[in-house]
């Protein structure tokens, strides 16, 4: 199955989301396909003193997320911090690595049916703001790059849907018919000569219309582009 599949899977599970947990058991279950066992989602637009109200989704349930946090603060951990730095997914164990002893104490912390696992943390930033905390962590999960395009894809499509819950309707699509015409066929696989040949348009006309849909949608790559569709912003 191809990552656009595993997308658009995830579609008509978002689509039915009405709440915030349910944005946060739709993306859980996707990340059961990688070998992910538990996820951690935190709006950190509301993560103040307390990390509780924050929390959107935690499949190890809020007390024990909450009992790290009073011990040991989660706005200051290692990747909270990275998160908060980069809006690039990362691994887990490749931070710690890169980190050393350095914050050793962070690790030993850990709730222990977590010291064994690995996992990806996925940031989502808008307009520069550091937004949401999604992170997902397994005993032996696939932490390729093809997880970590796919996962930050499927993350940013459920920040969206959160988005259109908060504000209680679906935005319009600041896009041009053609514009979402040929980020549709992106998103179903078709390369920039194919969608050319079923717009009878050129493949630069199709990677110009393209640009201009990232553009306005705040994002650089066409996968972003691809997840803000799915999640029903264009």
């Amino acid at each position: 199955m191809t990552a656009l599949d595993v997308l658009k899977e995830l579609t008509s599970s978002l689509s039915q989301a009405s709440t915030a947990d349910g944005i946060g058991r739709a993306l859980f279950l996707l990340s059961k396909r990688f070998g992910f066992t538990t996820a951690l989602i935190v709006d950190m637009s509301h993560a103040f003193s307390r990390l509780g109200p924050a929390i959107i989704f935690s499949a190890s349930g809020r007390a024990p997320v909450e009992l790290f946090d009073t011990q040991r603060p989660f706005a200051n951990h290692p990747f909270t911090l990275r998160a908060q730095g980069s809006d690039k997914p990362f691994v887990m164990s490749r931070l710690k690595a890169e980190l050393g002893r350095e914050d050793e104490a962070w690790w030993a912390g850990l709730p222990p049916h977590m010291k064994e696992m690995d996992g990806i943390v996925v940031p989502v930033h808008v307009e520069g703001d550091f937004v949401w905390y999604s992170g997902f962590a397994g005993p032996a999960p696939d932490l390729s790059q093809r997880t970590l395009s796919v996962m930050s894809a499927a993350v940013h499509a459920g920040y969206e849907r959160f988005h259109e819950l908060l504000d209680d309707k679906t935005p319009r699509s600041p896009l041009t018919a053609r514009e979402s015409e040929c980020l549709r066929w992106v998103g179903e696989g078709k390369t920039d000569m194919e969608v050319g040949k079923i717009l009878d348009i050129s493949p630069r006309t199709v990677r110009f219309h393209i640009g201009n849909a990232k553009a306005k949608l705040g994002v650089a790559t066409r996968i972003q582009a691809v997840a803000k569709r799915i999640g029903g912003a264009t």
